[in-house]
């Protein structure tokens, strides 16, 4: 099998002689050699370890993408815990710099009893939480202490239809009374149609009717006309708070309160 190739052994002999030659040498000129011949290597070869190669990089694409996705997941981790130290801080600073006597408390049910737009604290009598407290957060006004039980109790809120608060624009003074719509919105009603209000008029307690502090933000007009009677206006209040995302409260001890 291997006779026709007698004629060339001497040849291949030759050669490889020549190229253990070559290699051993240190010559600059055999260098350029070695060098040439060390790149036709490479390229010949190429095809064969790129594919011999590609399990291990498909793996290693694999290997990064997932911890891509991990290291993405960390990151939201890490934005959530963020703002949620952020909003802890916030609150923290709040009842630490507020000029009344504050009890913290989480929500821990919405809309207990029908017809009452409503939260449940966790929070009762036994933390001297009364009747008629008014319940705050950071931003505003909430509403206030419906029922107290023993370790809870039911704040109405203020976008109940059922409650309505003394209110006073802080641009002129003017007072009057703010209840809900029925929708997320307030409605201030009182205010006679010559009185200039504009959108964006801040809109806080009063203090009358001895339930809640005065000068608690409620929130902002947002748009003004005149009301269909013809001599008061119809001015619309967007609140300083969302109803639908309260986690936690504070509820204004009667201390502190300003009658």
């Amino acid at each position: 099998m291997l006779d026709p190739l007698k004629p060339y052994v001497p040849w291949l002999a030759a050669i490889l002689l020549a190229l253990g030659l070559i290699f051993s040498n240190d010559n600059t000129q055999v260098n350029a050699i070695r060098a040439g011949i060390s790149d036709c290597i490479v390229v010949i070869t190429h095809p064969f370890r790129t594919t011999l190669q590609a399990p291990r990089v498909w793996d290693e694409n694999k290997y990064l993408r997932k911890r891509l996705a991990e290291m993405s997941l960390g990151l939201a981790r890490l934005g959530k815990s963020g703002a949620e130290c952020e909003r802890l801080r916030r609150m923290l600073d709040f009842k630490q710099n507020a000029k009344y006597k504050l009890t913290a408390g989480d929500v821990i049910a919405r809309n207990p009893e029908s017809g009452l737009r409503s939260l449940v604290l966790n929070i009762g009598y036994m933390d001297s939480i009364k009747v008629n407290q008014a319940v705050i957060t950071p931003e505003g006004l909430v509403g206030r202490v419906h029922r107290v039980n023993k370790e809870s109790c039911v704040v109405q809120l203020l976008s109940d239809p059922n409650i309505g608060v003394a209110g006073r624009l802080t641009s002129n003074n003017e007072d009057g009374i703010v209840h809900s719509v029925g929708s997320s919105d307030l409605r201030f009603d009182g205010v006679p149609a010559t009185v200039n209000v504009e959108q964006g008029d801040s809109l806080v307690t009063s203090g009358s009717g001895n339930v809640f502090p005065s000068n608690l933000f409620i929130g902002s007009v947002i748009e003004v006309k005149r009301a269909s009677n013809g001599w008061l206006l119809d001015i619309r209040v967007q609140p300083a708070v969302n109803y639908r995302l309260l986690d936690e409260l504070f509820v204004i001890s009667d201390a502190d309160r300003t009658r």
